[in-house]
């Protein structure tokens, strides 16, 4: 019984160090995925990341990028027209 329970709470205690460490490790890029095809090519045993993933996780990350931007610029807007409207002698407050 205590051997059984020793084992159960060291798989505990692995699996909580393993989600700690899934985001980065799942993470593609193009590093990776080069790395996984030269494996592949010498080995013949390749990971989970090939190119075309990592292009979808680029192309995902510019989007995220652009929206955060644009979002940042419309949170901006206020201030910016404002701005506009004092340099142009017309105050709107």
């Amino acid at each position: 019984m205590l051997k059984q329970l020793t084992v159960l709470i060291g798989c505990v205690f692995t699996l909580a160090a393993h989600a700690d460490l899934k985001p980065d490790v799942l993470e593609c890029d193009a590093k990776r995925a080069t790395r996984n095809a030269a494996m592949q090519a010498t080995v013949g045993v390749s990971g989970g990341c090939d190119m075309g993933k990592a292009t979808d996780n680029a192309r995902h990350d510019v989007r995220d990028n652009v929206n955060d931007h644009v979002d940042d610029a419309k949170g901006n807007l206020p201030d910016l027209e404002r701005e506009h409207d004092r340099a142009r002698g017309r105050d709107r407050d």
